[in-house]
This record gives C-alpha cells, sequence and structure tokens, in this order.
C-alpha cells in the first residue's frame, strides 16, 4: 500500500572532512551547493542522492587515499557503493563485533539495499552497544513498514519511530522526509504538510522538502500555496521536471486553467537541459490531453492558433484515483 522513498542521513560529509582536510567539489548543474561540513548527506532507497555535497568520485579518491578505516566506510556509502559498504563493514566487524561506526555503515548500507528486516536486526545491535544513535529508530521505522504483511499498527509504530528520528537532533533530515511520506500516504495531509515544512528549513531548501510541501499542500487544496512551493523548488533547480510538471497538474486540475497548464509542459518540454526521459514522457502525454480536449485533437505546431478557455474540471481532490492520486501520490525524488 505504502511507497518506501526515503531512507536514511549520514554525517559523512562530516567525517570527511575532518580526516582529510578536503574542500567541496564544484557542484554539477542543478545541484545543491552547501556547506558539506556541516549538513549530512541524504539518500533514497533507490540508490539515488537527494543531497550530493561531494561527488561520487571524490568519494572514491578519499576512499583510494585513506589510510583511515572509518573514513573508508563512510566513503563506501557516499560514492552509493551499497554491496562495497555493506562487505568493508562486516569485514571490520569480524575483529571489531560492536564498533559503533561499523555497525552504522552496515544498517545504512543495507538498508539502501532494501533489506530492511536485516537492517533493523544491526540497527538494534548498534542501540544495544551504542544507545543514542540518530539512525537507529529511522531504520527501525523503515523496517517496521516493509514487514511482510504490515497492518496499521506496524504503519503506526513507524510513525513513533520517525518522530522520535527526527526530534532527536536537528541534522535529521531522512526521517523527517518519511514521516512526511507516510503521513502523506495515510492520509494525515496537514502532518505532512507541517513535517514538509520543517524538513524544507532544516535541508537548506532541498527539493524533495519542497515537492512534498508543495503536494500536501495541493491535496488540501490550497493551490496558491502549493504553485510557490513548486516556484520555490524551480528557484533552486530551474531544470526541475517533477515542479513544473506539478505545476502543470495543479493549473489543470486545481485553478482549471488549460492555458497555463499547456504553458508549463511546454516549457518542460523544450527544457533540454532536463535529463528526466520519464517525467518528460509523462509531459508530453498530459500536453496532448489536454491539448485533445481544448480543441478536439492534439495541436499541431503548425495548425492554427485559437484561444485557450479555461474548461470546467473537477476540483483536484476529487480526481486523486486519475492523475493527481498517480502523479502527487509520492514526492517523486530528485531529477
Amino acid at each position: 500500500m505504502f511507497k518506501v522513498i526515503l531512507a536514511i542521513s549520514t554525517l559523512l560529509a562530516l567525517t570527511a572532512c575532518q580526516t582529510t582536510g578536503s574542500t567541496p567539489a564544484a557542484g554539477r548543474a542543478g545541484e545543491p551547493k552547501t556547506d558539506y561540513a556541516n549538513k549530512p548527506i541524504v539518500l533514497q532507497t533507490s540508490g539515488k542522492t537527494l543531497m550530493r555535497q561531494v561527488s561520487r568520485d571524490r568519494w572514491v579518491q578519499i576512499r583510494n587515499s585513506t589510510k583511515n578505516e572509518y573514513t573508508r566506510l563512510y566513503a563506501d556509502l557516499g560514492a552509493g557503493e551499497w554491496a562495497a559498504a555493506t562487505i568493508d563493514s562486516r569485514n571490520y566487524l569480524q575483529n571489531h563485533p560492536s564498533d559503533e561506526v561499523a555497525l552504522t555503515v552496515l544498517s545504512l548500507a543495507l538498508t539502501m539495499r532494501q533489506n530492511y528486516s536485516l537492517a533493523g536486526y544491526y540497527a538494534k545491535l548498534l542501540d544495544k552497544y551504542h544507545p543514542g544513535n540518530p539512525e537507529v529508530k529511522n531504520i527501525l521505522g523503515l523496517a517496521e513498514m516493509a514487514k511482510p504483511g504490515a497492518t496499521l499498527e506496524d504503519y503506526q509504530t513507524s510513525i513513533r519511530l520517525f518522530e522520535e528520528a527526527f526530534n532527536a537532533a536537528p541534522n535529521q533530515i531522512a526521517s523527517g522526509l518519511n514521516l512526511a511520506q507516510l503521513h502523506l500516504e495515510m492520509g494525515n495531509l496537514e502532518g505532512a504538510r507541517d513535517v514538509y515544512h520543517a524538513v524544507y528549513s532544516r535541508c537548506d531548501k532541498c527539493s524533495e522538502a519542497g515537492l512534498g510541501y508543495g503536494i500536501a499542500q495541493a491535496r488540501l487544496q490550497s493551490y496558491a500555496k502549493a504553485e510557490e512551493a513548486f516556484n520555490d523548488v524551480l528557484s533552486e533547480d530551474k531544470h526541475n521536471a517533477y515542479a513544473r510538471y506539478y505545476l502543470a497538474l495543479v493549473a489543470k486540475y486545481g485553478k482549471n486553467d488549460n492555458q497555463e497548464a499547456i504553458d508549463q509542459l511546454s516549457k518542460m518540454l523544450a527544457d533540454t537541459e532536463s535529463k528526466n526521459v520519464e517525467m518528460q514522457r509523462k509531459a508530453n502525454f498530459l500536453l496532448r490531453r489536454i491539448q485533445a480536449q481544448v480543441y478536439g485533437s492534439p495541436k499541431d505546431k503548425a495548425g492554427a492558433q485559437r484561444p485557450v478557455t479555461k474548461k470546467t474540471a473537477k476540483p483536484i481532490s476529487d480526481v486523486k484515483a486519475d492523475e493527481i492520486e498517480k502523479a502527487l501520490g509520492g514526492n517523486g525524488g530528485s531529477d
């Protein structure tokens, strides 16, 4: 029933900075440029990075040049090499059975591989030997959600664990994203909105929190605030396909403004810098659908220009089973 989208946050960057004295590499276009020494790295269970302050190549360089075992373990995670992190941390644990760093890395690596039951097992060991580790409850929350035949009570337990993790430390971001996503999936829109807003201030305006906040506002029919949130995401990342697509959905199904929806989708399809093929496909499909509704057939670029009128459409809350549910059912992740 529920999609587990977001997983873990670690203090990898802080460790790397302390042990290597490195400075942040220049980010690629569209990536957030933040002070990685003071911010956590946040990852998804899909293996994509939400906030990557250090490039993968830089993490590999750090791993290959350091003799510090802890730094090597953290660099495995920073490089997104979950299997290597699992193997290396297990090897280290053979000689240091209760080591906190190795248990943390192993738990996180297994989480990123979506092996939540085993990740939960090591997280409990971590909590036993090193109580208070901020990653534990976030991992246990994911394990509860991923249990075979998970019930409403299990999801409520996950909510409690995510809340405890999020409130445990001001650098906890992923637990907040998990908490907000679960609230969103369970229909607690106000809760999702408030948590996403809190995460947004913690993560230096990361797009995932901004998108989630906008989605919650859209479902609450606060369309102006939803638009503001999606536009804020675009101000930080002008090539963010999700924000542009959600703006089109709000225009179409929230404001009943076909012309604005067409304009947003056209801008999205004209963006040659965006590499999100799946979202481009969705945008093209929705654009042709709206054009068919307005003109009677998909508008040909060489065809006559006709004024686009606002058509009556169902409120956004009434079409969740169609486009809104499919497109806004999750925060979409990063480009």
